[in-house]
């Protein structure tokens, strides 16, 4: 029977956003001691060149990666099969500054066993902090195949399924041509990488080159938006400044919401804009996994707390979302971040929120909604008036003598290529004296009306349609 000699370096990369490279790193190697490790190779056994290979690449560790040391096929020979497929062991669990007990723990190895590359696989798991963000890699070295009929690629694919994400990066070390396929495979179900190294020193090369890729995977990366924390409630929300981005300085956990206010006059408009970067994250047992379906969603809540809009992006990698809102009234309006669907990652979701005056009569006063909130009109022309949103109507007063001819004009924006306008004009007493209603998409002039009495009357102008954003018109109030 054939046995072989495998060596399993599991690394782990845990980073502490907003990205910096090795911020955290924990490495765990794995070296299989089975009877191939006896094997002559060159000038020495496969034991030896795994255990100089290992020193070498020990020397070259940044000081701050934390290692742990797995071993199996070492305790139980051959003579067992059972026993000696279950014997996978922790020698140095996980600290900082443990190399040279590493080291040591390697120089007295004996070779045994069998080749439980799956099973070690699972076992592994339980050596890492599930508490900590990780980002993980598995640097596998083998001279064969598993033997202890586990199928490795199976167990990567359910670590996978069960939110433990891991990079393989395979060494194949004078492997056969079915060895070596088994390696590829290996590498290729999780995105890793496979190095083929045939003798002593191609070894240390691969493993080398497997540990370089293995470090540079997360690289320094931007990160876009001023970090804030909001309140847990409305009482406790946090203001927000306009033209300013943002991001949470935290992982926000599915249907939880950081809560955040803006003061805005009657006639203000906000625009929020929410953004997805690349990343997603699932947050799972107090380990925080990333993946690539960013979720985000933000709501608007006026000062009564009913929501008033709301925007959602599920799974939509750098997607961006806006709400426009005109404000009826001045008060305190509320915005919520967060997901009833997923988490969100803090450094892959943005929020931005401007203010600009929406004023009709080319004020930064709001034609109210009804008469008590009319806004004063003389004749003539207006350029700038809002409509559209929140805003539905728009109402005006204006004094007329007895005997006095106008006629009302309105020249719609683009904007209002979906929406008819209606005009009337009114007296105190809500008698209607003129009424016309526009064509969608066109303006209108209404034929020119005569005051028998004089005194205060108001016009009101209208939408029929739907108008998501505000949008401009122009007013005409000319006395004939």
């Amino acid at each position: 029977m054939k046995t072989k000699l495998t060596v399993i370096f599991f690394v782990s990369l845990f980073v502490s956003l907003p990205y910096t490279s090795f911020a955290k790193t924990d490495i765990e190697f794995i070296v299989d001691v089975s009877g191939s490790m006896k094997k002559v190779s060159g000038q020495e056994t496969q034991i030896a060149s795994a255990v100089n290979a290992l020193k070498q690449t020990l020397q070259t560790l940044p000081d701050e990666v934390t290692l742990a040391l797995r071993v199996y096929g070492h305790r139980e020979g051959q003579e067992d099969k059972a026993k000696s497929c279950r014997d996978s062991e922790l020698v140095v669990p996980f600290a900082p500054s443990n190399k040279a007990l590493i080291d040591q723990k390697t120089q007295n190895l004996t070779p045994k066993g069998y080749t439980p590359i799956a099973f070690s696989l699972e076992q592994a798991r339980a050596d890492f902090d599930a508490t900590r963000e990780a980002q993980k890699v598995i640097i596998l070295l083998s001279d064969g195949e598993e033997t202890c009929d586990g199928n490795p690629v199976a167990v990567l694919e359910k670590l996978k399924q069960d939110g433990f994400n891991v990079i393989v990066h395979t060494i194949g070390f004078n492997v056969d041509d079915k060895a070596k396929q088994q390696l590829i495979n290996i590498a290729q179900a999780s995105g890793g990488q496979y190095f083929d190294a045939q003798g002593a020193q191609a070894l240390g090369v691969a493993l080398g080159q497997a540990t370089q890729a293995s470090l540079v995977i997360e690289k320094d990366k931007s990160t876009y938006g001023q970090d804030i924390r909001g309140g847990n409630s409305y009482e406790t929300a946090v203001p927000l400044e306009s033209n300013t981005e943002y991001r949470l300085d935290h992982h926000q956990l599915k249907e939880y919401y950081d809560y955040f206010y803006v003061d805005l006059q009657a006639s203000q408009e906000i625009t929020v804009e929410l953004k997805t970067l690349e990343k997603g994250v699932n947050l799972k047992d107090g380990q925080a996994i990333e993946n690539n379906n960013p979720y985000a969603a933000i709501a608007l809540h006026d000062s009564e707390r009913n929501k008033l809009n709301s925007k959602n992006i599920i799974g939509d990698a750098n997607r961006t979302e806006v709400i426009t809102y005109c404000a009826a009234r001045t008060g305190r309006y509320y915005l919520l971040l967060g997901s009833v669907y997923a988490a969100q990652h803090k450094d892959h979701v943005t929020f931005k929120l401007k203010t600009t005056f929406k004023g009709d009569l080319g004020s930064q006063s709001d034609a109210g909604a009804d008469m008590k909130t009319a806004l004063r009109l003389a004749p003539g022309r207006y350029d700038t008036n809002y409509l559209g949103g929140s805003d539905e109507v728009d109402y005006f007063v204006f004094d007329v003598q007895a005997g006095d001819k106008y006629y009302v004009g309105i020249i719609p924006g683009d904007e209002f290529s979906n929406c008819s306008f209606n005009v009337a004009i009114l007296d105190e007493f809500k008698q209607k004296k003129l009424e016309q209603s526009s064509r969608f998409g066109e303006g209108l002039k209404t034929p020119p009306i005569t005051f028998v009495e004089g005194g205060t009357h108001y016009l009101s102008v209208g939408l029929r349609g739907t108008l998501s954003k505000t949008g401009t018109y122009t007013l005409v109030l000319e006395k004939i």
